[in-house]
């Protein structure tokens, strides 16, 4: 109805990680995270190149030798999709409830440049975070500050019992 005031919702919104995920994140940054086998084969180093995590928000800071190029500064896009996919499934793991977990349903990289040899910073954010899915993206700059890439990544967030029976 026009002219009627709003009710007065009271709505709680989680700034934090919950206990869950803080112990996870512990882990991962500490080196005690038991890397699945597609991290390790890849290469990426959680535990080196997090640099910053809070509810819906990570920061990475990959520092490019060239061993991923597939050219002299151009790293190969499926390298750059594969950290993408690492990091924005570790910022929508920032945004989960103890008891959730979840899994990868759609992964779109665009490669706005070459990424260049140098230190490379990846944040990645919570865009959009509902019962069953999330929305997650991330931002690849040099350190010049060019914007490199930008990921979006759409999740199925799910009990952790069904996607990680066991724990």
């Amino acid at each position: 109805m026009a002219g009627q005031p709003l009710p007065d919702i009271q709505m709680t919104t989680r700034t934090e990680l919950s206990a869950q995920q803080q112990a996870f994140f512990d882990r991962l940054r500490s080196g005690k995270w038991d890397l699945p086998n597609g991290i390790r084969n890849l290469g990426i180093k959680p535990h080196e190149w997090l640099k910053d995590v809070a509810y819906g928000y990570t920061r990475y800071e990959w520092p490019n030798t060239g061993d991923r190029d597939i050219q002299p500064d151009r790293v190969f896009g499926g390298w750059v999709a594969g950290l993408s996919d690492h990091i924005v499934s570790m910022t929508m793991a920032s945004a989960l409830d103890d008891g959730e977990w979840f899994t990868t349903m759609e992964l779109q990289t665009r490669i706005l440049r070459p990424v260049p040899n140098g230190l490379i910073t990846i944040e990645g954010r919570l865009v959009s975070r509902g019962k069953t899915t999330g929305l997650v993206e991330a931002d690849w700059r040099d350190d010049k500050g060019r914007h490199l890439a930008r990921i979006t990544a759409a999740k199925a967030i799910r009990a952790m019992s069904e996607l990680r029976p066991g724990g």
